[in-house]
């Protein structure tokens, strides 16, 4: 029978193996292994006051150790857990780290875009980021260097906190030798300069705990709390605090609460199941129906979770509806109270433009981004965070230079960056910097020197925009400013912005911003017209294409891996091709356009390109170092009625001809030919219906040992007839060569 249990256990059939091992219990009497395999049952299933009370029995039945206790651990982190996070927890920030949730220490920037303090991700085993989920297999941290435009904003913007974090990493390194005295002075010094530093206040409670100063720890610990009710050590430490004061139902609260918030926390795990352990194994009371009544008229938070089966409503109410609502308030207010709106609704730049031009329009910004109180109140229920507050937590009303930073560390969950005159309006210490800090030439590229545009972090830190970037790893595979090696950059073909700074730059320089954009937009328009009748083209002087044959290209030279890039982003995929002549290409060309492209480390690719369009170069031209023209596209004369039974006859001895010099070849030849060109096209019965003709006689044309300049000519005719009379007479002569 108890096989029979435990299988079902296994197979996730708690409450069958519930019903075996109570029926084992009434057949065979009670024992502790027994009684412990109903128990971890009813956790399982979740029916946790029954699951207490069968614990409370094993253990007054006989021995039972800590390890025993690893199921309803489990089944009771699996009950709170919320590793889906808030999306306010969610919401990426300028200058805060996502996993200590303080300001940005020693920043690293992350190959998906997003940055996190160094030591935060080096005890981060996961590699997984916490704000886009993005796996990161290969990453080492050791070999990324810190985001020196970052750190260089922090030290400048925050410099209190900053020094702070400096005593802080010096206060850490006597924690870490055991002198926990000299610790927690140097700790205290930084808390006088930064009060509300959540990460300072948790590490001193930390070194209070470790020389059994459990009170003052449990004091650092509620503040933290308090402070940041959205981050799980808060929770930990001052559960640490009330195990080591006997309060072990208070401590099991705070555990929970820690692992509701992040359920990977093992240290957590191990103190929970050591309070559960001292609670169990207490001695039953000399009165168990007065206790019994008391527990009834006066419940403990403990009982009320076992009664509720431990409800995150009731385990962390303060990150359910309170939350949102406070969210829906900061969003509400941030519309309507900002300093960058005036009396009549209109929000004003420091140079006196309206961003906002009438009340109307802030009532229409408004409706689009609400959320009804209902809407939350539905989500409460559910206690799951909306989707659409996400949305909403990222949008930004326009905010302009004239806006100051404030300090990450003294904002709560849901207020990240606020202007002077919001903090009348949200809770929490908003320190504004002076506006001479503010200095757009801060966040201007060092290689185009205009404001960053889509900027990227590379391995060793710098920062560039993205085009800038990559034109330069087109010629060397290093970074411009310091030489470091960008070869395994380059072979990860990151493409994702550095989000922290794009932030900082829509945030304060919201017109420079906007005026860098339309200038980039201007530049992708240029180069979607290109290809467009009557407009310059890109040129790739190399040999011939014809139309509907396939042209394979290897890219390797810097211009044309440029003229390639900026095809693809354009969203154009064509360019022309034409053959080298003295006066630099060839005046008649054919469009590829490019069907696929596959990438080398080094940066070099392979193009599967087919052709197009015909052309004849009017005017030549160039553009970033490679060959532009201006063309005129060549259309098929008409075949006039009269003369299609002529044509069509031409076509078919023309074909046969072709396909009897085809066959003649040797089989390698014939093999080389079919896996370069494909294979050899069927003939057409409308030959004058296609807008180049047959596509068997380009194929023909480019498989045959010609001069490339008998090539050309045969690319410019526009009369189907004569180039299948052309055609014919080569396939004449080399039948007849052949047959010599």
């Amino acid at each position: 029978m108890v096989d029979l249990a435990r299988n079902a256990f296994s197979t996730q059939n708690f409450d069958l193996a519930a019903e075996i091992y109570e029926r084992t219990i009434i057949e065979n009497g009670p024992k502790v292994d027994l009684y412990l395999g109903l128990a971890d049952s009813f956790a399982r299933s979740g029916k946790f006051t029954k699951a207490f009370e069968v614990y409370s029995a094993a253990f007054r039945l006989g021995r039972v150790g800590q390890e025993h206790l690893k199921q309803l651990v489990d089944a009771l982190v699996d009950t709170v857990k919320q590793d889906h996070q808030n999306s306010i927890q969610k919401k990426s920030c300028m200058f805060t780290c996502l996993l200590c949730h303080g300001l940005l220490s020693d920043a690293v920037t992350v190959p998906c875009g997003h940055t996190y303090c160094r030591k935060c991700l080096e005890k981060d085993q996961t590699k997984t980021c916490k704000i886009c989920r993005a796996v990161h297999y290969k990453l080492k941290i050791s070999s990324i260097k810190s985001n020196v435009l970052l750190s260089k904003l922090i030290e400048k913007f925050f410099s209190k906190e900053h020094n702070a974090t400096s005593l802080k990493s010096k206060g850490n390194e006597h924690f870490e030798k055991g002198d926990f005295l000299m610790a927690i002075n140097i700790y205290s010094e930084a808390i006088s300069l930064d009060k509300e530093n959540h990460l300072l206040l948790s590490n001193r409670s930390h070194a209070l705990f470790s020389i059994d100063r459990f009170t003052e720890a449990l004091e650092d610990a509620n503040t933290v709390v308090s402070t940041r009710p959205d981050w799980p050590k808060g929770y930990f430490r001052k559960g640490c605090a009330l195990y080591g004061l006997g309060k072990y139902e208070d401590a099991v609260i705070s555990f929970l609460q820690c692992l509701a918030l992040d359920s990977s926390v093992a240290s957590a795990r191990g103190y929970l199941a050591k309070s559960l352990h001292y609670i169990l194994s207490q001695l039953p009371p000399d009165d168990p129906k007065g206790l019994a009544l008391q527990s009834r008229m006066n419940p403990s938070m403990l009982d009320k979770l076992i009664k509720e089966n431990f409800s995150t409503s009731i385990l962390l109410p303060e990150l359910n509806l309170s939350s949102l609502l406070q969210l829906h308030n900061i969003i509400d207010k941030k519309i309507t109270c900002s300093s960058n709106f005036d009396a009549t609704g209109t929000a004003t730049t420091g140079e006196g433009t309206t961003s906002m031009s009438s009340t109307s329009d802030l009532q229409r910004w408004k409706s689009e981004n609400d959320v009804s109180t209902q809407s939350l109140l539905e989500n409460e229920r559910s206690r799951s965070l909306s989707p659409s507050c996400s949305n909403l937590s990222r949008k930004r009303v326009r905010v302009l230079s004239q806006n100051l930073p404030t300090s990450p560390i003294n904002s709560t969950p849901q207020k990240v960056l606020k202007s002077e005159n919001m903090s009348n309006h949200v809770q929490g210490d908003v320190r504004p910097i002076s506006y001479e800090l503010l200095n757009k030439e801060d966040l201007e590229c060092s290689l185009c020197y205009r404001l960053f545009y889509e900027p990227v972090t590379t391995p060793c830190g710098h920062v560039f925009c993205k085009q800038c970037l990559e034109r330069c790893l087109d010629h060397q595979t290093c970074c411009p400013l310091c030489k470091s090696s960008l070869v395994e950059y380059l072979a990860e073909r990151r493409q994702s912005v550095t989000e922290s700074i794009q932030s900082v730059i829509e945030t304060y320089f919201y017109e420079h911003f906007v005026q860098r954009k339309t200038q980039h937009d201007e530049e992708v328009a240029e180069l979607a017209k290109m290809g467009l009748d009557n407009n310059e083209i890109p040129v790739f002087v190399c040999t011939l294409g014809y139309p509907g044959v396939s042209c394979p290209l290897h890219i390797y030279e810097p211009r044309y891996r440029l003229m390639i890039r900026q095809c693809m982003e354009s969203g154009t995929r064509q360019f022309g091709m034409c053959i080298k002549t003295e006066d630099g290409f060839s005046d008649i060309g054919c469009m590829l356009e490019i069907r696929d492209v596959q990438f080398f480390s080094d940066g070099r690719s392979i193009l599967d390109t087919v052709g197009g369009r015909r052309f004849r170069v009017l005017s030549k031209g160039h553009r970033d170092g490679y060959d532009t023209a201006k063309v005129e596209f060549l259309k098929e004369t008409a075949i006039d009625q009269s003369d299609m039974d002529e044509v069509l006859k031409l076509q078919e001895e023309t074909y046969e001809a072709c396909r009897s010099w085809i066959n003649n070849l040797r089989l390698d030849c014939q093999h080389k030919i079919i896996n370069h060109f494909g294979e050899f096209p069927p003939q057409d019965p409308t030959p004058h219906t296609s807008p180049n003709g047959p596509q068997w006689a380009w194929w023909v044309t480019a498989v045959l040992p010609l001069d490339p300049k008998v090539q050309q000519a045969l690319l410019a005719m526009t009369s189907l007839k004569d180039r299948l009379q052309a055609l014919k007479k080569v396939m004449n002569y080399l039948n007849k060569k052949h047959s010599k």
